[in-house]
């Protein structure tokens, strides 16, 4: 027998009239239309409820004031803060990397092993970004893109071609875009504070996943 809903490849069914790209990652369609939609709900009608409820560290926000609660046992806030944006630049980059990246990953382990990727990534770079600023307000599938970055870079060094990397430029852009976050470049543009946090513990959490799915690519990759 087998899951309902999966195939043997571990692929969530496809549909015959999305277009080939889409039938191709249908995972990584599902987490940017996800993601797209959450920002919908959140960011044009400014729905505190939404974000209190999906940050990392429960708070309540009165008279200018932020007061945070202790970590319980709301497990989904280790993974909603990537589900957060705080603009439209923020989460179109940010779905466009997610696509970019993720469908690469995809075509070579799988959408379940996409999803499943995408959890683990989420909760290392979430608590990265807890353990960078403790308990705060923040948001962005950013860390989870460097994740999927760091999985292709390290598993192309390993295995070249195992997973089909972007041009190098692309890695270029990325680890240079990681300097200027933590150098404090975008405040001083007005462009806002970065999770550094979670950029560097997405990194390092999808340089060791890459290298644990390229040492036994048999396991992990579709057959």
């Amino acid at each position: 027998m087998r899951p309902v809903g999966t195939n043997f490849a571990g692929q969530m069914p496809s549909f015959s009239s999305a277009p080939p790209a889409i039938q191709r990652a249908p995972a990584t369609f599902f987490l940017v239309a996800v993601t797209a939609g959450c920002f919908l709900l959140f960011y044009p009608l400014q729905w505190m409820g939404m974000l209190q409820q999906f940050n990392f560290v429960p708070f309540r926000a009165a008279g200018g004031y932020v007061a945070f609660g202790e970590m319980g046992s709301e497990w989904w806030r280790l993974i909603t803060p990537t589900l957060i944006h705080f603009g439209w630049l923020h989460v179109v980059f940010n779905c466009l990397w997610l696509w970019e990246f993720g469908q690469r990953i995809e075509h070579r382990l799988g959408s379940a092993n996409l999803l499943a990727l995408y959890g683990v990534t989420a909760l290392g770079s979430n608590y990265c970004q807890y353990l960078w600023e403790g308990p705060s307000i923040f948001g962005g599938m950013s860390g989870v893109v460097y994740a999927f970055m760091g999985v292709i870079l390290v598993s192309h060094w390993r295995r070249p071609g195992w997973i089909l990397p972007p041009p190098m430029a692309v890695f270029a852009f990325m680890l240079i875009w990681l300097v200027i976050g933590m150098a404090g470049s975008m405040e001083f543009i007005g462009a806002g504070a970065v999770a550094n946090g979670a950029h560097v513990g997405g990194l390092l959490t999808g340089c060791l996943l890459g290298m644990l799915l390229s040492t036994a690519p048999r396991f992990f990759g579709r057959r």
